[in-house]
């Protein structure tokens, strides 16, 4: 019985393409090294807005320790030699910004939209619309149910709806948002998705680009109940102090609500007031 078991586990070994070189498995990912002006960015792909701020320091870091992940690229059809960016445009552009010649690279001969998509999610680089888009893409390839498509990409369903709503959304919030996702949240977005009319989204939208709009107000809203309006930034006041009026804005929703706060967001509120009073004097 044991000499059986050898010899099954021989023969699997043996079964296995191995290269004969190096000794590796015939599916070990291909790695090269790809002059700069031989790769480009793919036209379908996920992300559409680069912050040239984040790329800068993207770039100041890859100058410091070069490059720590290849980039994924695909052999582009009838282009001997050129290849499409599947994951990675970012550093690929950070390379350029600083100079190099060449990248190294992982071809890869799999679903280039899935791939693309779950190498974003993993590293947190697509804003929500970005990610909806990228979602109903392999929702109109594949024929996936929602229940699928969140299998494929490691989200529930519930997360899958809620980012496909976003396409609903009226079309000048859809233009806005790239400049406007450090200001307004993913999670107000979503819930400004689940408001039906079209232009009370849009003056919602205005509301929540002020810094003026919170979740809950959202929510009260639909339900009915007139939500307390927060007061406006004075017009007067410089632009660092109407951000902090919008900030201290944004901070009403948890007054009278400290027993819900965590130990660490009491520590930065008592920073923030103890930095307000040294400059008060």
């Amino acid at each position: 019985m044991k000499l059986k078991r050898r010899d099954t586990f021989g023969s699997a070994i043996e079964r296995v393409a191995r290269d004969p070189l190096f000794g590796t498995s015939g599916d070990f990912p291909r790695l090269l090294e790809i002059d700069l002006d031989k790769l480009e960015p793919r036209a379908d792909q996920p992300r559409r807005h680069f912050d040239e701020d984040a790329l800068r320091e993207l770039a100041a870091s890859m100058a410091r320790v070069r490059l720590i992940h290849p980039i994924l690229v695909r052999e582009a059809q009838g282009r001997d030699g050129v290849y499409e960016i599947v994951s990675g445009e970012r550093r690929w552009r950070a390379a350029r910004m600083l100079g190099w010649a060449t990248l190294y690279a992982i071809v890869t001969t799999g679903d280039v939209d899935e791939i693309g998509l779950i190498e974003n999610l993993q590293r947190q680089d697509l804003t929500a619309l970005e990610e909806a888009s990228a979602l109903q893409r392999l929702l109109d390839k594949h024929g996936y149910t929602q229940e699928e498509l969140g299998a494929a990409v490691g989200k529930s369903q519930g997360q899958v709806s809620a980012l496909l709503r976003l396409l609903t959304l009226h079309p000048r919030i859809r233009d806005d948002y790239p400049t406007s996702d450090k200001t307004v949240s993913r999670s107000l977005l979503i819930e400004l998705a689940t408001v039906a009319d079209p232009e009370r989204q849009l003056a919602l939208w205005q509301r929540a680009r002020e810094g003026a709009l919170t979740v809950r107000a959202i929510r009260e809203e639909k339900a009915g109940r007139a939500p307390a309006r927060p007061a406006k930034p004075a017009a007067g006041l410089s632009p660092v102090f109407r951000t902090l009026a919008r900030t201290m804005t944004s901070l009403e929703p948890l007054k009278g609500k400290g027993g819900t706060l965590t130990a660490a967001q009491r520590d930065q509120l008592q920073a923030l007031r103890q930095r307000i009073d040294e400059i008060l004097g």
